[in-house]
């Protein structure tokens, strides 16, 4: 299995919410765009173009033809990823040291929030314990209204399985076949919709441009840190002492490590219905979490984690 790397870019179009944790009733969001969400685009988009009715085998299938990077706000006046990084003074985003933001400043200018509560039907008055009120990250930047763009990586292979196979990997573009249906993924993701409160028009991306193979393993070019190979068919990632992960990565008693550690929990499809089945992956570091030693990482199946 040989295994080719595209850079991706989105325009966000509407707010958008990816669930972290909640205090009381207030929905925080994270500032990134995870693995999994972008996957549950992709799977709900390439079912409906196929018009294959089998979510969960293509689900499978692209866990298994892609391996997903997060994404990251993108500063397209200076092609900077505002990957996170723990420092001495906080929280900071940023790929260029001498633009890093901190926490605070990031928030400032990039989220904000909306109140809202469910409304009872016979008497229209606000239900009882029903208000709520949901961060997000604003499509348009707060302090100067200029459009809010991500950048992700993606890596892909040559790949069939059961009637369901990805071919043609060009320098801008991959084909998606099954059976004697076909689609280019420029097409499957020019419009995505990913995060929580997609009902409320939440979530929309529209991609920018086609996807770029990027023909260099070194990920300095493209905002990132860090490099990658191929090896016994796998992808792996290669961090330097002293810089930041940029995806989860699974907790182990040799990993050292400085940042911040979370139970790291999603919610899947089963049989009694959305979101009813937890999916457990363990303690996990968060990104922006610093290396204290040289470390290699393979990106699992498991929607981009990492692990030693």
């Amino acid at each position: 299995m040989s295994w080719h790397l595209y850079s991706l870019n989105f325009r966000l179009k509407s707010p958008l919410h990816i669930g972290y944790h909640k205090v009381m009733h207030f929905l925080l969001t994270r500032e990134y765009i995870p693995a999994k969400p972008f996957w549950g685009a992709l799977t709900a988009r390439l079912v409906h173009e196929l018009g294959l009715m089998e979510y969960k085998k293509v689900g499978e299938f692209l866990k298994t033809a892609m391996r997903f990077g997060y994404f990251y706000l993108w500063v397209k006046k200076n092609d900077s990823v505002l990957i996170p990084r723990y420092t001495d003074e906080g929280l900071k985003f940023g790929s260029l040291k001498d633009e890093e933001i901190l926490q605070n400043e990031f928030a400032k200018k990039y989220i904000t929030s909306q109140a809202s509560a469910a409304i009872e039907a016979n008497s229209f008055t606000a239900e009882e314990g029903m208000l709520h009120e949901v961060e997000f990250i604003s499509p348009y930047t707060l302090d100067e209204g200029k459009p809010v763009f991500f950048r992700g990586l993606l890596w892909v292979a040559e790949i069939s399985d059961d009637n369901l196979s990805i071919a043609d990997l060009q320098e801008d573009d991959f084909i998606i076949r099954y059976s004697n249906k076909s689609i280019k993924f420029s097409e499957l993701a020019k419009n995505l919709q990913v995060g929580g409160e997609r009902k409320y028009g939440f979530g929309l991306l529209k991609m920018e441009g086609k996807p770029k193979k990027e023909g260099s393993n070194d990920f300095i070019s493209l905002g990132y840190n860090g490099t990658w190979k191929e090896k016994n068919g796998e992808v792996y990632i290669s961090i330097r002492e002293k810089d930041p992960i940029w995806s989860h990565v699974k907790n182990t008693s040799d990993l050292k490590i400085k940042g911040e550690v979370e139970l790291f929990i999603g919610r899947d499809w089963s049989d009694k219905g959305a979101g009813r089945e937890l999916n457990v992956c363990g303690l996990c570091w968060s990104p922006g979490s610093i290396l204290l030693e040289e470390k290699s990482f393979k990106i699992t199946r498991d929607f981009g984690l990492w692990e030693i």
